[in-house]
């Protein structure tokens, strides 16, 4: 008899722990960490709560234990109850009261900025997780199944069955403080001043030169010269012939012409000059003026 009774109470501890092991792997929860300025080897400290109710009689939720991260660690699998209701679960009517939360405890010298929980979701109720774990271009959670606090530190999830979710903590670090330690007690160190430099404070500068009157040579150029220029844009009789975005020629801005390919008569070259924003100079516009003298006429050819 007294064997018979043992050997029943051994068959029901085993159901009970069968029982909670299929509980849980109904979902799956990760947190990774990244650290954003700080120092790498710096440790992070979670507080995960994952707790139901209604599980059977004898049973009751695993427990989870505090951990540390650093910036690129990713946490342990956390196996826990499904609370969002799919085709493939009632998730809702097998258990009731799911808390699904990780809290991040707060770190001296940074902020904690963001929090993103992306997933994976298997549609094989057999075959859990089979669609294997979340990647940072896995789909984003939705937000009716995230609730993010970042002042508080804590993201609250909905689970559906076999979902596999990976939450990442993003911290920044925050100024070093007087002492030189980021986050340590002491008066804060005065804000930096910024000094502007003469060179980033000068206002922009051009100047055009080129030929003028007859040139009696087989090849002329029009040059742009100047200071904190980013952008010049050539013109020969109110065409657009050349746009140049840095300088061609010894550090200058040039357009080369062939007096052999143009008109004989008057020309006209345009040069609108564009400065750097930092300068506040406007874009000007500069302006030459020559001629090919002869008795031919040759249709106009420009080349840079």
């Amino acid at each position: 008899m007294t064997r018979l009774l043992t050997i029943a109470v051994v068959a029901c501890l085993g159901m009970a722990v069968f029982a909670q092991s299929a509980l849980a792997s109904h979902s799956r929860i990760q947190v990774a960490k990244i650290n954003q300025g700080g120092n790498p080897s710096d440790q992070f400290a979670f507080h995960p709560t994952f707790t139901w109710t209604d599980m059977g009689p004898g049973l009751s939720p695993a427990s989870f234990a505090d951990f540390s991260l650093a910036g690129g660690q990713t946490s342990q699998s956390f196996d826990v109850a499904c609370n969002t209701n799919t085709q493939l679960w009632d998730c809702n009517g097998d258990y009731s009261n799911v808390t699904l939360q990780v809290a991040e405890l707060a770190k001296p010298g940074y902020t904690l900025t963001d929090i993103t929980c992306r997933s994976t979701k298997s549609t094989d109720v057999n075959n859990a997780f089979s669609a294997g774990a979340p990647t940072t271009s896995s789909p984003v959670k939705p937000a009716s199944e995230v609730s993010v606090n970042l002042a508080a530190g804590t993201v609250n999830l909905n689970m559906s069955y076999n979902e596999w979710a990976i939450c990442w903590f993003t911290n920044t670090a925050t100024p070093a403080t007087a002492s030189g330690t980021p986050g340590s007690s002491g008066q804060t160190a005065p804000s930096p001043q910024i000094q502007v430099s003469p060179e980033m404070a000068r206002p922009g500068s051009a100047k055009l030169t080129g030929p003028h009157g007859c040139p009696d040579t087989n090849a002329v150029a029009a040059t742009v010269s100047g200071k904190r220029i980013v952008k010049v844009t050539f013109y020969v009789d109110n065409k657009k012939v050349k746009t140049l975005t840095k300088p061609n020629k010894s550090g200058k801005w040039a357009l080369s012409v062939n007096m052999r390919k143009i008109a004989y008569g008057s020309h006209r070259v345009t040069a609108k000059v564009e400065f750097a924003k930092s300068t506040g100079t406007k874009a000007k516009t500069l302006r030459l003026s020559f001629s090919r003298c002869g008795a031919n006429n040759v249709r106009p050819q420009f080349t840079g």
